[in-house]
């Protein structure tokens, strides 16, 4: 595989991740809103449930879908796609560097 080709594929790859992750969130979020109020901390901005096994949750305040950051495994989502976000701008620097 040539160079640019590996450079594209380092930039390509993280956003692909993003766009995977960002379709599959609605299908991993629970759309009711039997979310218990006790759960849901700075004025309903963070949802903090152990027992809830769902990795999002609608949110109470705005549109869109907020993380459980009761369960671990959404702290596993969150820093694939905080390193997936980063990855397009690093990658590239690091790629470079290494091949002078």
């Amino acid at each position: 595989m040539d160079e640019l080709a590996q450079l594209i594929l380092f930039i390509l790859a993280p956003i692909a991740l993003l766009i995977v992750v960002s379709l599959l969130q609605p299908l991993l979020a629970r759309r009711n809103d039997s979310t218990p109020d006790r759960c849901w901390k700075k004025d309903g901005i963070y949802y903090v449930n152990r027992a809830d096994p769902a990795l999002f949750v609608e949110k109470r305040v705005g549109i869109g879908y907020t993380p459980n950051y009761g369960n671990p495994w959404s702290w596993v989502v969150l820093i694939i796609v905080t390193f997936a976000s980063m990855a397009p701008v690093i990658l590239p620097f690091e790629y470079l560097r290494f091949q002078h």
